[in-house]
């Protein structure tokens, strides 16, 4: 951990937000008027505490969250979301994340994912591969767009919308498309080889930071482009690199066959 302390800060931050989130439970756990009303009754502590053990170790630097500080900071920074899931963790539904990612100016970019439900920790540096609990992770093998399975997410402007294209041509041309609630979980499972696909039109930075740096350092492709509206927010797309040409092109509404 002496050669990537940003790493260490992040596993410790992360912890402490995991030891902070399981005093507060969900709320089919505390029913009744004496449960939390909101989902940031949940993210505030957990993201209290990470800022506070980030802190402690790198007290200059800047950090960008949702939660605490949504305005633009440059590098090095840190990319905190303290509840990636958190509608899914207040419900008791077990699909959520803590998603802590470094982006430097000279040292290496670090990413960090804690998989609430299993309690596991996916962690990636810059150029040294990507691993779960310590055991190294490689993105899926699959060759055929028709066997891929993707995991998604729909925005509100998506929804407000109706333009549901890009979905449908993901519902028509492969194997399934699942939409499970926490970007961060989901990019680290494209990252373990349990999703061939992770696809949304508008995230911000804080939930993909780390994800993406996972996808990458597990030998996948992303595909990222920022939206001009000041707002931190991209369209993401990850995948093994075997497929990932001809999902480009599936999205930006190509023909290529499968």
């Amino acid at each position: 951990m002496e050669r990537y302390p940003q790493l260490w800060a992040a596993l410790l931050a992360v912890r402490r937000g995991a030891e902070v989130l399981a005093t507060h439970p969900p709320r089919t756990a505390t029913p009744g008027p004496s449960g939390p009303t909101s989902t940031a009754e949940y993210e505030r502590p957990v993201g209290e505490a990470i800022l506070t053990e980030l802190d402690r170790h790198f007290p200059e630097q800047a950090v960008v969250s949702d939660e605490l500080s949504p305005e633009f900071a440059t590098k090095p920074r840190w990319v905190v979301d303290p509840l990636d899931g958190s509608v899914n963790y207040r419900n008791g539904v077990p699909h959520y994340s803590i998603s802590i990612a470094f982006e430097g100016n000279q040292a290496k970019d670090v990413g960090v994912v804690y998989y609430g439900p299993t309690e596991t920790v996916f962690t990636a540096v810059e150029g040294e591969g990507a691993f779960a609990d310590g055991t190294p992770l490689s993105v899926s093998e699959t060759r055929s767009v028709s066997e891929a399975l993707v995991a998604t997410g729909f925005d509100p402007m998506t929804m407000e919308a109706q333009d549901l294209t890009q979905f449908r041509a993901f519902i028509d041309r492969t194997q399934g498309v699942r939409r499970l609630g926490s970007a961060a979980a989901e990019l680290s499972m494209v990252a373990a080889g349990y999703f061939d696909v992770f696809f949304e039109r508008m995230l911000r930075v804080w939930d993909t930071a780390a994800g993406t740096l996972l996808v990458e350092e597990a030998g996948g492709e992303v595909t990222r482009i920022e939206r001009l509206d000041g707002d931190n927010s991209e369209m993401v797309l990850a995948s093994n690199p075997h497929i990932h040409r001809e999902l480009v092109s599936l999205v930006s509404g190509g023909s290529a066959s499968t």
